[in-house]
């Protein structure tokens, strides 16, 4: 155990991650409590919440970022009076930071149980429709098989959920897979669901047209995802019918696109899973449609470099023993 201990302090020492390259002339001193404080902010990139959320008052938290920058030599954050963004020096010390604390804690838990039971932080991201139906009895099963692990959960736009993880934000993403997974991750699918249109209940213009036969397709507005797999199947969609839509709105997030669609606005393209768990459903209608828009295939998605890292391999194992 102490050997391999040596072994893994050794490989930090040597930097040989090549995102930290850059930074290979200056001695990095950092303790692990100031990498936490730094991979927080370079997530929230608001000061005031990682202040709150990781209970450090505002100048110590500060200082940290400060004292960082001096011994790197280089300027981590953009700072105005609205904003934080992060530098390019910023973005490749984040990924050395989310690497090193994992290694510490893949150590830490080699040292303090032998490897017997495991504590430490998953991250997750996932969109609100996956927290609100199959993501929670996976969780509830990983959470009893591992108590000591601390789930980190953050929602947003599905069509993100793959940059996550390039970005190294999270440890797990649940995504709409590509036909086609990149070399980098690892993924497994959960569910399939179909894309469909969907049409507000309500008197509109976009029913007055979707009550004619046939459907005059050029001219109902149309409320589309601004870009990802559904975007590209309902484009070509409309490209096999040679259709050049009116589009009303181009939105990044679902619950957006439904919102829109049950005020009248116009027919929105989302998963067939997202309008039947959406709370605005009885204000929306599926059309059915012939072909269909496309399919989205859902599943779990990690980098493929983190996959032996002990806290997502456990999450993984759990995965296969749910199926």
């Amino acid at each position: 155990m102490l050997a391999s201990l040596d072994r893994e302090l050794a490989c930090v020492k040597r930097n040989k991650l090549h995102t930290v390259s850059h930074f290979s002339q200056h001695q990095i001193r950092m303790d692990y409590d100031a990498l936490r404080l730094f991979v927080h902010l370079s997530r929230s990139l608001h000061f005031g919440r990682t202040s709150r959320q990781c209970h450090a008052s505002p100048s110590a938290l500060s200082r940290t970022i400060q004292r960082m920058e001096a011994e790197l030599g280089h300027a981590l954050f953009i700072r105005d009076q609205r904003t934080v963004t992060l530098t390019r020096e910023g973005e490749l010390f984040r990924r050395h930071a989310v690497d090193t604390l994992a290694r510490y804690e893949s150590v830490q838990q080699e040292l303090d149980h032998g490897g017997e039971r495991l504590h430490g932080t998953l991250s997750l991201f996932a969109s609100v429709t996956a927290c609100q139906s199959f993501l929670p009895p996976l969780l509830s099963a990983f959470r009893s098989q591992h108590p000591d692990i601390h789930l980190q959960l953050e929602t947003g736009y599905a069509v993100n959920a793959l940059e996550m993880l390039e970005q190294d934000v999270v440890d797990v993403a649940i995504a709409a897979l590509p036909e086609r997974i990149p070399n980098t991750l690892v993924a497994r699918a959960l569910l399939h669901t179909p894309l469909v249109f969907v049409a507000p209940v309500l008197a509109c213009r976009a029913t007055e047209w979707l009550s004619e036969r046939p459907i005059p397709w050029a001219r109902v507005p149309m409320v589309l995802p601004a870009s990802g797999l559904a975007r590209a199947s309902a484009d070509q969609w409309f490209k096999r019918r040679r259709v050049s839509p009116e589009v009303y709105g181009e939105l990044a997030g679902n619950e957006a696109i439904l919102s829109l669609v049950s005020l009248g606005c116009g027919v929105g393209v989302v998963p067939r899973l997202v309008a039947e768990q959406s709370p605005l459903r009885e204000s929306l209608r599926v059309l059915e449609v012939e072909p269909r828009v496309g399919e989205f295939r859902i599943g779990v998605c990690s980098a493929r470099r983190k996959y032996e890292q002990p806290i997502v391999r456990a999450f993984w194992d759990t995965l296969a023993a749910s199926s």
